[in-house]
C-alpha cells in the first residue's frame, strides 16, 4: 500500500497574545492507497486527540470515520458515517485496567444498541478463543438473546495505517442483519464470566 504523508506546522497568533509568543499546533495528513482501488485520507489535528479518516472509490466518499483519543494516545472511541455523512454506528475501546493493554472492542447501531463485541488475543482464557481475536454479534432488537461467535476470522476496527492493504469499514450491522463484511455467525459464545468486559476502562456509549 503507497502512503504519502503531509505534515502541516500551523502557527496561529493574535495581536493581543504577541506579547507572550504564538501557539503552534501540528496537524499531520496521510493518504493510504489500499489494494482495492480505495483511498483513505487520514487528519490529526495534535490538539483535539481526533483522527478524522474519509475513504473514496473513484474519488466518491463511501466511508468516514472519525476516532478519539485520550490524553495518552489511545483509541477510546470510533464513529463511522456513511458516503453520504448519515451515522452508521460507534465503537468504544476497553483496556486491561492491569496491563493498560487494549482488549476489547464494544460496537454499536446508530441506536446506540449493542451489535458486536470483539476480543483481542488474550483477553478470553477459553482456550477456543485465546491466542485469536474473537467477535460475537448480538441482536439489537433481543436483548435476551444468546451472542453468536463469527466463523471467520475476526479483525479488529482501527485507524488505518500502512500495514493494512484492504481497508476495513468496521460495523455497521444496521438493525440486526449481517454487513456485507461480516462472516456469518454459527459457532456458541463463551460462558457470561468469560465475556464480561472491562467496564471500568470504557467510555459511556454515545450516539453519532
Amino acid at each position: 500500500m503507497k502512503t504519502l504523508l503531509c505534515t502541516l506546522l500551523l502557527c496561529c497568533s493574535a495581536a493581543t497574545g504577541l506579547a507572550q509568543g504564538s501557539k503552534k499546533y501540528e496537524a499531520i495528513s496521510r493518504i493510504y492507497k489500499h489494494n482495492d482501488g480505495t483511498r483513505t485520507e487520514t487528519r490529526k489535528d495534535g490538539d483535539k486527540n481526533e483522527i478524522h479518516e474519509s475513504t473514496f472509490r473513484n474519488n466518491v466518499l463511501i466511508c468516514k470515520r472519525v476516532f478519539y483519543c485520550d490524553t495518552k494516545g489511545r483509541t477510546r472511541q470510533g464513529v463511522i458515517y456513511d458516503g453520504r455523512l448519515h451515522p452508521l454506528g460507534s465503537i468504544l475501546y476497553g483496556y486491561d485496567k492491569n496491563t493498560d493493554q487494549l482488549v476489547e472492542e464494544q460496537q454499536y447501531n446508530k441506536d446506540g444498541k449493542l451489535v458486536r463485541r470483539l476480543f483481542y488475543p488474550g483477553a478470553l482464557k477459553d482456550p477456543r478463543y485465546a491466542n485469536r481475536y474473537v467477535a460475537f454479534t448480538f441482536d439489537p432488537n433481543d436483548p435476551k438473546a444468546n451472542p453468536v461467535a463469527e466463523a471467520a476470522p475476526a479483525k479488529p476496527t482501527r485507524p488505518v495505517d500502512s500495514e493494512q492493504e484492504e481497508f476495513e469499514p468496521g460495523i455497521p450491522l444496521g438493525t440486526g442483519a449481517q454487513s456485507a463484511t461480516a462472516p456469518a455467525a454459527t459457532t456458541s459464545t463463551p460462558t457470561p464470566a468469560a465475556a464480561r468486559p472491562p467496564r471500568q476502562r470504557f467510555l459511556a456509549p454515545r450516539k453519532p
